[in-house]
């Protein structure tokens, strides 16, 4: 008797420290709730969900002053209304350089010295930042919300390096 309480004492501690230490549970598709709740976490103003050519967005403005915005990318549809089959995101800040003379010159010098963005300019004239995030196979919420993190000071860094004397 005494060894049958025993075993069945064991097998409830080993299943309370299973419980206790389950990670949560990987990000393997857009997830606008998800990616709300953590934009919030980052002092993240505004969230709104929207649509940008046909497929989920989000947009908001960040702790730091940023509009930015989320895309749903790497979709299994074309048109992917809902956002279930899209398996990566795309974030993006646009500043207006249009009446900036060298926007080649400042997005090739942001290329080579930030690598954790990649740096377009815009038929008319904008600068684009944009960090793409693939979410195959499934990447943890700390690791999600930390790429977020990472693209935001990203962005900061990029304003502060166009606009030195006005940065925040």
């Amino acid at each position: 008797m005494a060894r049958l309480i025993l075993v069945l004492v064991l097998s409830a501690l080993v299943t309370t420290t299973a419980q206790a230490q389950a990670p949560t549970s990987n990000v393997d598709r857009w997830d606008a709730g998800l990616l709300t709740d953590m934009l919030h976490s980052l002092a993240a103003k505004d969230v709104r969900v929207s649509m940008t050519d046909g497929r989920p967005a989000l947009e908001a403005t960040s702790r730091e002053g940023l509009a930015l915005t989320l895309l749903a990318r790497g979709c299994d549809t074309p048109v992917p209304a809902s956002g279930e089959a899209c398996h990566a995101i795309e974030g993006l800040v646009t500043f207006d350089l249009s009446q900036t003379p060298n926007r080649a010159v400042i997005a090739d010098q942001l290329n080579h010295g930030f690598a954790m963005g990649k740096f377009t300019i815009e038929p008319n004239g904008a600068l684009r930042v944009t960090r793409y995030v693939l979410l195959d196979g499934g990447v943890s919420q700390d690791n999600l919300r930390q790429q977020l993190i990472d693209f935001i000071q990203v962005a900061a860094l990029t304003r502060q390096t166009i606009w030195p004397q006005t940065a925040h």
